[in-house]
């Protein structure tokens, strides 16, 4: 049987593949190769000044266009050559709608990973059900974003939504609970100057909505029930580059208020790669979001890592951290005790920690691995492909 066609437009906003994109380049970039055997995939993306114009990720052909307001033209132009049996649009419904209205015989599907782009200001309310009603599947990587989109759609959309959790490759993490984990760790701990600290992680972007504010208010209760506790800030408010915010400089301003210069180190940004070696490091992973994440691929990371994590009670995220298993989930309290208390009680007990972080580890080989989300993903491309 010929293997179908499947054309996967990436947002264009970062080059693929690339260790400074956003979540959703890489997410593509570790499924899409992984159901090559079944479909016959091409992604298209933007040029970047070491990547040729054509090339592959993982040995699937990439095309790459200059970004900008010609990007989304220049891919229609192509795909209409290639004729696709299915379009996978990634995180840009108005991209998915003029791409549908462009290639009537190819099915077109709207993989979203936030809802940032269902909503103010890229996208009025009353405008979401327009855009997506011609559209032959909304996948969604939590149960939460699906009924989040379902809200705002004609009863025909939310029955063309469908989930596919993300994955991780273990093998991309050094497990925490082995000899070679620990010797490695201590030897690391030692490089960096921080034998003899617990360490708290926190890695994603700077920004209000991620709530780095609330972790450094619940470090001053960890300060003095773990005086030797030290938190890494891995992390900008934008992909690529450690240029100053508000926020950022805020962030700075509080860790001074409070006092904490002894107990804070701020990484910047750190390419995905590099943060392998960090989750290592770490005792805890803290994931202390305000505004509703969708999924939250860092509590997998930490998971593969074997970390136990202290994350907000919010969003997708319960989907993925069972409470009291892999870690613990936690609301916003005065002075942030819920997670400080959260903190403290894993800092204490390290067999706590082990027996999380190893049923964390459990968890993501049995549910989430970029093969399990591949295997899905090229189900509902081939269902869309044979409709």
């Amino acid at each position: 049987m010929q293997r179908p066609k499947v054309a996967v437009v990436t947002p264009g906003s970062f080059v693929i593949p690339s260790p400074r994109s956003s979540s959703v380049e890489r997410v593509i970039a570790c499924m899409v190769p992984l159901a090559s055997h079944v479909l016959q995939a091409q992604i298209y993306g933007i040029k970047g000044t070491e990547t040729p114009d054509h090339g592959d990720v993982d040995g699937v052909p990439c095309m790459r266009y200059t970004r900008g307001a010609g990007y989304i033209p220049e891919v229609i132009a192509d795909l209409k050559r290639w004729s696709p049996a299915v379009v996978d649009v990634h995180n840009r419904p108005t991209a998915a709608h003029a791409i549908r209205e462009a290639l009537p015989d190819s099915r077109v599907v709207l993989t979203l990973h936030s809802t940032t782009f269902i909503r103010e200001p890229h996208l009025k309310r009353e405008d979401i059900g327009r855009l997506l009603l011609p559209l032959d599947r909304i996948v969604v990587n939590s149960a939460y974003l699906g009924v989040s989109v379902a809200a705002n759609s004609p009863a025909v959309v939310r029955e063309r939504i469908v989930v596919n959790n993300l994955g991780i490759h273990p093998g991309d993490f050094l497990p925490r609970w082995t000899p070679v984990g620990e010797a490695v760790r201590a030897a690391r701990l030692d490089d960096f100057g921080w034998s003899g600290r617990r360490i708290v992680l926190y890695a994603g972007r700077l920004m209000p909505g991620k709530g780095v504010h609330r972790l450094l208010q619940a470090l001053r209760r960890v300060v003095r029930a773990c005086p030797d506790v030290l938190l890494l800030i891995a992390g900008s408010a934008y992909y690529g580059h450690d240029r100053l915010t508000p926020y950022t400089a805020s962030l700075r301003r509080q860790m001074r208020k409070l006092r904490l210069e002894k107990h804070v180190q701020f990484l910047d940004y750190v390419p995905h790669p590099a943060l392998a070696s960090l989750y290592q490091l770490a005792d805890v992973a803290v994931v202390p979001s305000v505004e509703d994440e969708a999924f939250g691929l860092v509590n997998l990371e930490a998971m593969a890592a074997e970390m136990p994590v202290v994350a907000s009670r919010i969003g997708g995220i319960p989907e993925v951290v069972r409470h009291g298993e892999t870690g613990w989930l936690v609301d916003p309290s005065p002075g942030e005790r819920e997670m400080a208390a959260a903190i403290i009680g894993l800092l204490r007990q390290t067999g706590l920690r082990r027996r999380m972080g190893e049923a964390g580890l459990g968890e993501v080989r049995r549910r989430f691995l970029w093969q399990h989300s591949a295997q899905r993903w090229a189900q509902m491309m081939l269902d869309c492909a044979t409709e």
